[in-house]
């Protein structure tokens, strides 16, 4: 391959599909744009070595990337990313701030987590991926509880346990979601939907 030309990149942004945290920015040339679009795996061009690189082809975190946005003017890209792993070399899910999550609405985070814990590759048990993968009737039981547990905390009229147990609620009510393939995006369309004049 011809030395790439730093006229030939364009900046790519990588962003968390379900909290839109901008996780990395890095710069791709048309090859490695191709290679993203083919893959699914997020490919750049590396500016010191001179190649095309993927990422987490060393650390093994790669980065899926379920869609490409191009700006108005197809010299900008960002690519949508649901990857559970940390992007940056620090071991942080974003290279900007301090890498930790942003405040984004308490529903987008919670997807987050849970589909991180639902495609981690870990030995150690886990209640979430239990949940997902294990018999749909416990899952649709739990849900039932938490609701009434809800039921009952608001019948106390015990601010601080009714937190508790929405919290609950929500938890598993997402699990339920991802278990069926629910997107929040799915869900923004229903209501929009819903209440259109």
């Amino acid at each position: 391959m011809g030395k790439t030309s730093a006229l030939n990149l364009i900046p790519v942004i990588v962003q968390n599909r379900t909290s839109r945290q901008v996780m990395m920015l890095a710069y791709a040339n048309a090859e490695a744009v191709e290679l993203t679009r083919r893959t699914g795996i997020a490919h750049f061009f590396s500016r010191s070595r001179e190649r095309i690189w993927k990422k987490g082809e060393t650390s093994g975190h790669t980065v899926n990337v379920a869609e490409i946005l191009s700006d108005c003017d197809n010299d900008a890209l960002i690519y949508l990313s649901d990857t559970p792993h940390p992007v940056c070399h620090r071991n942080t899910p974003s290279c900007f701030g301090d890498g930790s999550q942003w405040s984004v609405d308490p529903l987008s985070w919670l997807v987050t987590i849970i589909q991180g814990r639902i495609t981690e590759n870990s030995e150690a048990p886990s209640y979430t991926r239990s949940l997902f993968h294990g018999d749909p009737a416990r899952l649709a039981q739990k849900l039932g509880e938490e609701s009434v547990e809800v039921v009952i905390a608001a019948m106390r009229s015990n601010q601080a346990e009714l937190v508790e147990e929405v919290c609950d609620l929500l938890y598993h009510l997402t699990v339920l979601m991802a278990r069926h393939d629910i997107s929040l995006d799915l869900i923004m369309d229903e209501l929009t939907r819903r209440h259109q004049p």
